[in-house]
């Protein structure tokens, strides 16, 4: 240990090539003492604390890495490694200037001269977290673009679901202005016909909030659902597409009561999506149901299936049909499915594809339940 603290040009040769090789690694190195003083520090440590490389010396470990005190940090200098060295953690490291940025740390322990000293090994993960920032903002964005294609194709079922209600609102306050002329005390019906006309302009308002939802640009918003009530507003947004396009559905929802925690917004796209591609699957067969399963399949998850009556899905596609910028749809993205299976994993579950033994086409959604 006084060897590394010695400057350059002192020491052996032995002690010299031992410094070289040591200032020549890749990654910033630290030998603190048991006191929690740096007693050697090679180049790298110093350019990437940024402090001239011979102040690093006697520095205090915790002006370096404002994580390394307490109790915590002396039961890990005291640990026995495990197969040779202690395992990664992330931790806050702090520059010369003042400024702080996340770092990995790996320790080891190492006996000099019958004193314990800790050898942390520093990797610097500001290049890393502003990579996994920008790829989550792109993955939002694909998702986001996704969901404005989506409204595109159910924008005739969403006017319909809009203009039921708005209808029923005008016809119920023209029906109260004839009762008004013709008996101005019948307050009782005119009671009921502003009671629906109340709940008419509340289910506009939901149709309005479920499309401002799909359209909205925002992080996640994880809350408790219920699967069976994801499914129902899935179902009823675009319930007057399926009558356009001739689907039937039917629904088997198994667990009435079972929860997860996740996105609304992002559970009904995916569900939405797969719904969307089910219909087209159909668009040339005789018979066109389309069925939304929920069940448990195993402990601690809900699994949902949406199956069709279509040609199926060719066995060469099943391995790539989640691939990015893979379609079949002449003015399709291809992104559709990767965008469900990457919201999917983000809910800490999975999608998968496959064929009903009676013709079609079904796809699984796993995801944990919320015990």
């Amino acid at each position: 240990m006084v060897a590394l603290s010695r400057e350059a040009g002192e020491g052996t040769r032995d002690e010299k090539q031992l410094r070289a090789v040591l200032n020549a690694l890749p990654m910033a190195l630290l030998l603190i003492d048991q006191q929690g003083i740096v007693r050697y520090a090679n180049y790298r440590a110093a350019a990437l604390f940024d402090h001239a490389r011979d102040t690093m010396p006697g520095r205090a470990v915790a002006t370096l890495l404002p994580d390394a005190t307490g109790e915590a940090w002396s039961r890990t200098c005291r640990a026995e490694p495990v197969d040779g060295h202690h395992a990664c953690h992330d931790a806050t490291a702090l520059r010369g200037g003042g400024a702080l940025f996340p770092v990995e740390l790996l320790f080891n322990t190492l006996r000099l001269d019958g004193a314990l000293y800790v050898v942390i090994a520093v990797n610097d993960l500001t290049g890393q977290r502003q990579a996994e920032q920008e790829l989550a903002f792109e993955r939002e964005s694909m998702a986001h673009m996704s969901r404005v294609t989506l409204i595109g194709e159910i924008s005739g079922s969403m006017a319909h679901e809009l203009n039921q209600p708005l209808a029923a609102i005008l016809s119920n306050a023209q029906a109260g202005l004839r009762i008004l002329r013709r008996d101005p005390g019948d307050v009782t019906e005119i009671r009921e016909i502003l009671q629906d006309i109340v709940d008419n302009d509340q289910r506009a308002g939901e149709v309005i909030s479920r499309l401002r939802g799909l359209l909205r640009r925002e992080c996640r918003s994880f809350g408790t659902l219920t699967v069976n009530d994801l499914v129902h507003d899935a179902i009823r947004i675009i319930r007057n597409d399926l009558i356009n396009r001739g689907v039937e559905y039917r629904l088997d929802l198994a667990v009435p009561f079972s929860r997860i925690h996740g996105d609304a917004v992002q559970l009904q796209q995916v569900l939405l999506n797969l719904i969307i591609n089910a219909c087209d699957a159909m668009a040339d067969s005789p018979r066109r149901v389309l069925t939304v399963r929920t069940d448990r399949p195993v402990s601690g998850f809900i699994r949902i299936e949406v199956r069709d009556t279509g040609p199926g899905i060719a066995v060469e596609r099943l391995e790539t049909i989640f691939a990015p910028f893979h379609t079949t749809k002449p003015n399709g993205m291809g992104m559709g499915l990767a965008i469900c299976r990457t919201l999917l994993r983000a809910h800490g579950g999975d999608i998968h594809a496959g064929n009903v033994p009676d013709g079609g086409g079904c796809f699984r959604i796993e995801l944990p339940l919320l015990e």
